[in-house]
């Protein structure tokens, strides 16, 4: 009896494919990849402080979705895939898709002069592709209400507009350089509204949230606050070393540059939006990631800022729809008060990677980020072994 079961067992096993063994050992170096991922934020980040949330998806697949440390310190509330954070300047895309969006309707066209919709000399030559590329040369606004603004009120679109009225000193003509400029992102924000006839918000919820399943996003204005479900709140360290929160700031009620709240889980359905193309026609798809014609002058302080990826091959960098672009990747960074993001898209592998931080630690998400990358290329690479 006991040969005949070592015979059957032995039966079992020779016919085993060899895609069963590679099957295991995949499923392994995924598990090892998921130890070595805990390993690392848990060496960063403490459990009783603000901390990070982190995706990694390839193909389809989400391969890491996890949350560290805490969304609110007051209440020992913990960051997990599903709290909704804070993005800062990684919200852009979300700007730009909504534009983008309007223009796949008919309602406007990307070479439009900003003087069709304001008649306000600031807009001079200026078309809404300039704002999308940073190559409006408008004036930047929060320069301008950090001196002039009674931060007892809060800042709004629409007060920003009203000094856009004022007619501002442009930093330069429109499409002659290029500067980094959350006010043309603002405008945007506000050129939504005016085309749509909707509040920006209620359009971005409509027109890119709901087609790309990000169930729990939405735009936060402070002045018009909305409850944010398992919210995190931004936190920064005071000058005895403790922890304080940010999210009372006088320009947190502008929105369009910033003030995207989401999660892992929402993003990683939007990640996978984006790469299936079910936002937008192909024609207005294709332009998402396409690169301006203009490179980012090689003394701005993003190329520094990259130094830090090994991901980055020093090449040129140009700007897209929301997108930083460079060789075969496009990403961005978010920085505000108490909140710190990256967010990496390789065009050619089906990588992503979103490291989101509820907090002003940037040599924390520099770190996070690197090493992150660098064991999932590893298990990439693994995975995939060049032929």
């Amino acid at each position: 009896m006991k040969n005949l079961v070592f015979l059957l067992a032995l039966t079992f096993l020779c016919c085993k494919s060899p895609s069963d063994n590679k099957a295991q050992t995949l499923e392994e170096r995924k598990e090892q990849l998921g130890l070595q991922i805990d390993s690392l934020f848990h060496s960063k980040i403490a459990t009783d402080g603000p901390g990070a949330a982190i995706l990694v998806a390839y193909e389809g697949e989400e391969l890491i979705g996890k949350g560290f440390g805490l969304r609110s310190i007051e209440d020992a509330a913990p960051i997990t895939p599903s709290t909704n954070m804070r993005m800062a300047s990684v919200s852009k895309q979300f700007t730009a898709l909504c534009m983008l969006r309007l223009a796949d309707q008919g309602k406007l066209s990307l070479n439009d002069q900003v003087t069709q919709y304001w008649p306000y000399p600031v807009f001079a030559g200026i078309t809404i592709l300039n704002l999308m590329n940073h190559t409006s040369g408008i004036a930047d606004y929060e320069s301008a209400f950090m001196e002039d603004w009674d931060r007892s009120n809060i800042v709004e679109n629409k007060d920003v507009l009203e000094w856009l009225k004022t007619n501002p000193e442009p930093l330069f003509p429109p499409g002659s350089s290029w500067a980094y400029s959350n006010t043309a992102y603002l405008v945007l924000a506000l050129l939504v509204e005016k085309v749509s006839g909707s509040p920006f918000a209620t359009f971005a919820k409509e027109q890119v949230f709901k087609p790309a399943a990000m169930e729990r996003t939405t735009f936060y204005n402070l002045a018009d606050p909305v409850a944010i479900d398992q919210r995190a709140f931004c936190y920064e360290k005071d000058s005895s070393g403790s922890w304080t929160r940010k999210d009372g700031y006088f320009m947190n009620g502008v929105v369009g540059d910033g003030a995207l709240y989401t999660s892992v889980n929402d993003y990683f359905n939007y990640d996978n939006a984006l790469r299936n193309k079910v936002l937008l026609s192909d024609e207005m798809h294709s332009l998402v990631f396409a690169r301006s014609t203009m490179a980012i002058p090689r003394d701005h302080g993003f190329y520094s800022f990259l130094s830090d990826f090994s991901f980055w091959e020093k090449e040129a960098i140009f700007y897209a729809m929301g997108w930083f672009r460079s060789g075969d990747a496009a990403f961005h960074s978010g920085s505000w008060n108490g909140t710190r993001t990256f967010v990496y898209h390789e065009l050619e592998r089906p990588l992503t990677i979103a490291l989101f931080l509820n907090s002003d630690a940037d040599d924390l998400r520099a770190e996070l980020f690197e090493e992150t990358w660098q064991r999932v290329n590893q298990y990439l690479l693994e995975k995939e072994p060049a032929k």
